[in-house]
């Protein structure tokens, strides 16, 4: 919205109200699927993306289903994980039905004290393209960028 609308206009006001709400709907995304892995409701975290989404991963690129068979696993494998989210890019016109959410994150792995194997800590970018879905958003597309990795990638047998 680069110009400042007009909320004196009761049609406006509206219009700016549903803009605000799906930025936040959109944004909110990404914050949901970290907290579905941290907290293991692995069914939270799968429900942000559409069924006919495709994911690029950090090691794997496949559509969602078959990616998120091999993702849930490799979570379970550490005693904890937690993925700290920061800055966000959101774009989304006014009524579209179509947008894009750019999140930074901290992916912390934890592996269980004393077994021997390194933690896993990365920086990585989820760059969602999202569509609406009813009166909420879903991710259609997704791609993770690592930025930086520390530790083990893939995880060491």
């Amino acid at each position: 919205m680069a110009d400042a609308p007009d909320l004196t206009d009761p049609a406006e006001l509206v219009r700016t109200v549903q803009w605000l709400r799906d930025k936040a709907l959109i944004e909110a995304l990404p914050q949901r699927y970290a907290h579905g892995l941290d907290t293991r409701q692995f069914d939270k975290a799968r429900a942000v993306f559409r069924d006919d989404c495709t994911v690029k991963g950090s090691l794997v690129e496949a559509p969602i289903d078959p990616y998120w068979e091999n993702l849930t696993p490799g979570v379970q494998a550490y005693q904890a994980t937690m993925h700290f989210m920061g800055n966000q890019y959101c774009a989304v016109e006014p009524g579209a039905d179509t947008g894009y959410v750019e999140t930074y994150a901290v992916a912390y792995h934890m592996e269980e004290p004393g077994n021997g194997r390194d933690d896993l800590v990365m920086g990585v970018r989820y760059c969602d393209d999202v569509a609406r879905d009813g009166d909420g958003w879903l991710i259609v597309k997704r791609t993770a960028i690592p930025v930086w990795v520390r530790g083990p990638l893939p995880r060491e047998p």
